[in-house]
C-alpha cells in the first residue's frame, strides 16, 4: 500500500465523510481560500484550503473523544476509561458517580476535577458500574454535587490521550534513531513537545578496533577501547573499509551488546570468521545524528505525560 513520506497510508481521494485520524502528521500546508464573483454571477471558490496536521492535545476534551474514538485508525482500538462525571453524591461508605463510562468492577481509576475535592481520588477501585454510573467505596461525605465537569481515568494507560486513561507515558527506547524520528516517537509516546530537549551533539571521536569476530551470521562481536561504555546498547556505530575488516562489515550497525572493551553488533548473511589483527587506520564511530542517550530510560515506570525528556544526538 502506497505511503507518504512519514510513512502514513496515502489516500487520494475518499467519499463521504472522511475519518480522523489521530496524531495523523501529513504536511498539509495552509492554501488560502477565495470566495469570488464571475462575470456571469455565479460564485465560486477560487483556491481550497489544506490544513496542517498536528498531534492531538490530551488536556482537551474534544480531542481525546477523538482519540478515543479513532485510535489505531485503521484498525479499531477501543478507548477505554477516559470519560466525564456530571455529579457525584455519598454516603459514608459508597461514593457513586454519574458518569457515561464504559468502566468495570475493579478497574483502578483516578478521579479529578470535581468542585468537593474529598471526591477527588487517586488508584480508586471501583466497586459497581453500568453504563451511566459507577460507584467507589469509600469514605468520603461531601452530599451530592451536581453540575460537575470532572474526569474518571483509568490507571493503567500508556498515555493520556490514547482514549485508555490517565498520563503514563510508556517510555520508547529512541537511541540509535536519528533526531528527527526520535522527536516523533517520543511525541507519539506522549510526550509534549515543549519538554523535549535535544542537547548539544556528542563528541565523536573515531576509536581503532583491533579486532572482529564474526560468531554468527548475524552477529559479530567488535574488540574497540571503551565498548559499551562508549557506544551504549541501542545506539548505531560505521565501522570503514581497512585490511581485516570484511566487506560485509563496512556500513552502519546497531549494538545489542558487548562491554567495556567490545561491542556486539547485529547484521545479516555475515560469514563465521575471526578476522584476527585489524590494520591500524580503520575506524569506528558512532553513526553521526543518531540518538547516543535518553535522560529517562525505555520502558520507566510511572512516567507522567507532564514529564520532561532530554535526547543527546552524536555529533558528526
Amino acid at each position: 500500500m502506497a505511503t507518504d513520506t512519514s510513512g502514513q497510508q496515502a489516500v487520494d481521494f475518499v467519499w463521504g465523510n472522511f475519518p480522523m485520524q489521530p496524531n495523523d502528521d501529513r504536511a498539509a500546508a495552509v492554501t488560502p481560500a477565495n470566495f469570488s464573483a464571475n462575470s456571469s454571477g455565479d460564485y465560486a471558490w477560487s483556491a481550497t484550503t489544506r490544513v496542517a496536521a498536528d498531534r492531538l492535545d490530551a488536556s482537551l476534551s474534544n480531542h481525546a473523544v477523538a482519540e478515543a474514538g479513532w485510535a489505531g485508525y485503521p484498525s479499531y482500538t477501543p478507548g477505554s476509561g477516559n470519560f466525564i462525571i456530571t455529579a457525584v453524591s455519598g454516603n459514608g461508605t459508597t461514593v457513586t458517580y454519574t458518569s457515561q463510562n464504559n468502566l468495570a468492577a475493579g478497574s483502578s481509576v483516578n478521579i479529578t476535577g470535581l468542585s468537593a475535592g474529598a471526591y477527588n481520588l487517586s488508584a480508586a477501585t471501583v466497586a459497581t458500574a453500568d453504563a451511566l454510573k459507577f460507584t467507589v467505596t469509600n469514605a468520603a461525605n461531601a452530599g451530592e454535587i451536581t453540575g460537575q465537569y470532572g474526569k474518571v481515568q483509568r490507571t493503567d494507560a500508556l498515555t493520556a490521550g490514547d482514549g485508555a486513561g490517565i498520563g503514563y507515558i510508556n517510555v520508547p527506547s529512541v537511541l540509535g534513531d536519528t533526531t528527527a524520528v526520535a522527536l516523533d516517537e517520543l511525541k507519539d509516546a506522549g510526550y509534549e513537545a515543549a519538554n523535549i530537549t535535544t542537547a548539544s551533539a556528542a563528541t565523536n571521536t573515531a576509536t581503532q578496533p583491533t579486532g572482529i569476530n564474526v560468531t554468527t551470521t548475524t552477529a559479530a562481536t567488535v574488540t574497540v577501547a571503551g565498548g559499551t561504555s562508549t557506544w551504549p546498547v541501542g545506539t548505531k556505530v560505521t565501522i570503514t573499509a581497512g585490511t581485516g575488516i570484511p566487506t560485509a562489515l563496512v556500513g552502519t550497525w546497531t549494538v545489542t551488546g558487548g562491554s567495556g572493551s567490545t561491542l556486539v553488533i547485529a547484521g545479516s548473511g555475515w560469514t563465521v570468521a575471526n578476522t584476527g589483527a585489524i590494520t591500524p587506520g580503520t575506524q569506528l564511530k558512532a553513526a553521526a545524528g543518531t540518538i547516543k542517550t535518553q535522560s529517562t530510560a525505555a520502558g520507566a515506570a510511572s512516567v507522567a505525560t507532564t514529564a520532561t525528556i532530554t535526547i543527546t544526538p552524536w555529533a558528526a
